[in-house]
């Protein structure tokens, strides 16, 4: 039986994914400020994943509903598919890399509000899943909103 705390663990899995990347560059780049940068996105990286698991320490057996298999075979493959879109990053410049990272968030938005969809079945709105996701969706969109502000 799979229910939302599933999809979290998949969210939490792609983010350490990213964060491995941004390590990774880090490593590479010997500008400093560069180098504070991507320090920047590895504490974002960092500050998510360790918000999706007070979101999911927060759910119980009791009040995490099932999702239906078939609508979990999909959503699992809408992740699969975004997972391989994350590739090692070589992007040694700071407006470009914020750019990516944007580009990115923008992209984590959109997988996410995709995954809410599948989950609605005519008035199941109100569902624990439909809340947590409406909730991962905002602390995503206010991150974007940080990054667009950085971008001007």
């Amino acid at each position: 039986m799979y229910d939302i705390r599933d999809i979290i663990e998949k969210c939490i899995t792609l983010t350490e994914k990213i964060k491995k990347e941004y390590i990774k560059l880090q490593e590479d780049s010997g500008d400093m400020r560069m180098r504070i940068l991507i320090g920047v996105f590895i504490r974002s990286a960092n500050n998510d994943i360790a918000y999706y698991q007070r979101v999911k320490g927060t759910l119980t057996d009791e009040i995490a509903e099932t999702i239906d298999f078939g609508v979990f075979d999909k959503i699992s493959n809408l992740v699969n598919q975004f997972a391989r879109t994350i590739v090692p990053i070589t992007i040694f410049e700071r407006r470009p890399l914020v750019n990516y990272a944007l580009s990115q968030q923008k992209s984590i938005y959109a997988l996410l509000v995709d995954i809410q969809g599948r989950m609605v079945f005519g008035e199941e709105e109100t569902s624990i899943a439909y809340y947590v996701l409406s909730e991962l969706i905002q602390e995503k969109l206010k991150f974007i909103n940080e990054l667009e502000q950085m971008v001007q």
